[in-house]
């Protein structure tokens, strides 16, 4: 046709539809119908059909700087991007979460011996069987399988068999669809070995093997067994003699737990209790207190306070002690079991969500309590395992954590990836007064060339120090400065951890929305485009009006 036929369609030039990845066609037609007259619609790192493409934000803005208003469809924008819509208002319009991990945590750092346990949620879309796999060591260590559609909870366990740094895979197979989501980076450090005071108000086998024990493993062990009335057995292992008649603030600094039982606490002189308090609220001193029939009385309390009940009448029972990184095994136990609540953590766990040991802190310190008296026959057995994890695992959890005054960490994100910005933190808290800026150098371990991060000390934190480090290659890298241990990362490839990129944007865009306000002032505004009315729908008109006129002839 020589002048086909055209229409006006209604545009508003100052609000534009920006789609980015992840959006929903179903709410881009639902906020059409809304919006009138209609807005400009564009596509950013995404495609849809009858939206201009943009190669980038700033360009946009160049051509376009009428639009003041815009509507974020998808998942969003980052940090970055977003810095190209200053002085524009963002109205985000901001799609789910997609299937697959939406959040997840590890360990960064285990004990040899430990497991890393890498627990988070799974969201899945149908009712598909999905299975999760966490691999090391080129094999599948631990998985779970999914059936029901929702957010899906799940925790995958692994114990490194040696030190050092590792990486482990979190794949995910639906059907006949593998995906590799990610790594887990760790670290795995040789176990410490806490010096450990044993004191006991008669000698007890328990304590005897418990020392054997711990000195073949190398700990600094001291034993004080109350023989008669003011008389000591003393034993020691690794470690000079000293004098234990008796407890004071000076020996308590030798060690960094000590495992009593109630009878030797009530027994001890005030002085001696007192010094042993204040070692753990001061000093962070740890205190473990092994019960049996008696759990202790108000003298003992600051020890020995644990809600409890009794379960049995007989003087011992049976029953069957759980704890992390263990087997569940059998251990005749006092008849008394604690009783879980927010204000203890858990050590050793029995049936019916109580416990067998237990812990709380108390100023910088740990106390605990046991109602496991007698755990050398599981030795007797020839249980050396067990009774190696269980005492490893008390000992870990009860005795003086190592006080960090310097360290480097990861400030954000999560899990570094190459070409994305990484927040490099160091905390000093040995900082007593201004000093210059410490100097920080980042490399890769399989490269020599370090690279220089430029620090700025917080303002309301002046014990941290703060700079951005760009990875250009994946794999371990290393931050180093004067007298800071040096600190291990691992930088992964941009397509892992899919979630993370998602959730950064959201978050992103949602704040930068809360902060702008929304502009008026085109909001009367209107313009009209020419659009030509397709050719074919006149030729179907006229087909089917001829249809019409030899149907009524026949007829």
């Amino acid at each position: 046709m020589l002048f086909p036929p055209s229409y006006q369609r209604a545009l508003d030039p100052g609000t534009a539809i920006l789609l980015t990845e992840g959006y929903e066609p179903d709410s881009l037609s639902a906020l059409l119908q809304r919006l009138e007259p209609s807005p400009l619609v564009y596509t950013y790192q995404t495609q849809a059909p009858k939206a201009a493409a943009l190669p980038d934000l700033y360009t946009f803005r160049q051509q376009q700087p009428e639009v003041q208003m815009v509507h974020v469809l998808g998942h969003g924008l980052s940090e970055q991007e977003l810095l190209a819509l200053q002085n524009t208002t963002v109205i985000p319009h901001l799609s789910g979460m997609p299937a697959g991990i939406t959040s997840i945590t590890w360990p960064d750092v285990v004990v040899l011996g430990e497991a890393v346990a890498v627990a988070g949620q799974y969201n899945l879309h149908s009712a598909e069987e999905t299975t999760l796999y966490l691999q090391a060591a080129g094999q599948a260590q631990d998985s779970v399988i999914f059936k029901e559609a929702g957010q899906q909870p799940f925790q995958l366990r692994y114990t490194p068999k040696q030190q050092g740094r590792y990486t482990c895979n979190l794949i995910s197979k639906s059907g006949n669809n593998m995906d590799t989501l990610g790594q887990v980076p760790v670290q795995v450090y040789p176990a410490s070995k806490p010096a450990v005071l044993l004191v006991s108000s008669f000698p007890l086998f328990e304590f005897k093997f418990l020392k054997n024990h711990l000195g073949q493993l190398q700990h600094k062990v001291a034993l004080r067994s109350t023989v008669s009335k003011g008389m000591y057995q003393s034993e020691w292992l690794n470690m000079p003699q000293t004098d234990l008649s008796r407890i004071t603030p000076r020996l308590l600094q030798q060690f960094d737990v000590v495992i009593i039982e109630p009878q030797a606490l009530q027994e001890l002189r005030s002085a001696e209790r007192s010094a042993l308090q204040q070692a753990v609220t001061v000093d962070g001193l740890g205190v473990l207190t092994v019960a049996g029939e008696q759990l202790g009385n108000r003298t003992t309390a600051f020890f020995t306070n644990f809600q409890s009940k009794r379960l049995s009448q007989q003087d011992i029972r049976n029953a069957r002690a759980n704890w992390i990184n263990g087997e569940p095994a059998a251990i005749p136990v006092s008849p008394y079991t604690l009783v879980s609540s927010e204000a203890v953590t858990g050590l050793i766990e029995e049936q019916s969500n109580n416990l067998l040991a237990a812990s709380r802190r108390s100023g910088w310190g740990t106390v605990a309590l046991s109602v496991v008296p007698q755990t050398f026959s599981w030795q007797l057995e020839g249980k050396q395992t067990t009774y190696a994890s269980y005492w490893a695992h008390l000992l870990s959890s009860v005795a003086k954590r190592e006080v960090r005054e310097k360290f480097w960490q990861v400030a954000k994100p999560q899990m570094p990836q190459v070409q994305q910005p990484l927040t490099l933190k160091q905390t000093d808290y040995t900082l007593t007064e201004a000093s210059a800026i410490p100097a920080a150098t980042v490399r890769s371990t399989t490269d020599s060339t370090h690279t220089g991060i430029a620090l700025q000390q917080g303002v309301h934190q002046p014990e941290v120090y703060e700079g951005t480090f760009w990875p250009h290659r994946t794999g371990w890298h290393v931050v180093e400065s004067p007298g800071v241990e040096p600190f291990y990362f691992l930088v992964q490839d941009s397509a892992a951890w899919l979630h993370q990129s998602v959730q950064a944007k959201r978050e992103a865009t949602t704040q930068f929305a809360s902060q702008q306000q929304r502009s008026s002032g085109t909001a009367g505004t209107t313009a009209y485009a020419t659009e030509e009315v397709p050719v074919i729908w006149f030729f179907v008109l006229f087909v089917l009006s001829g249809s019409f006129l030899w149907l009524e002839e026949k007829l």
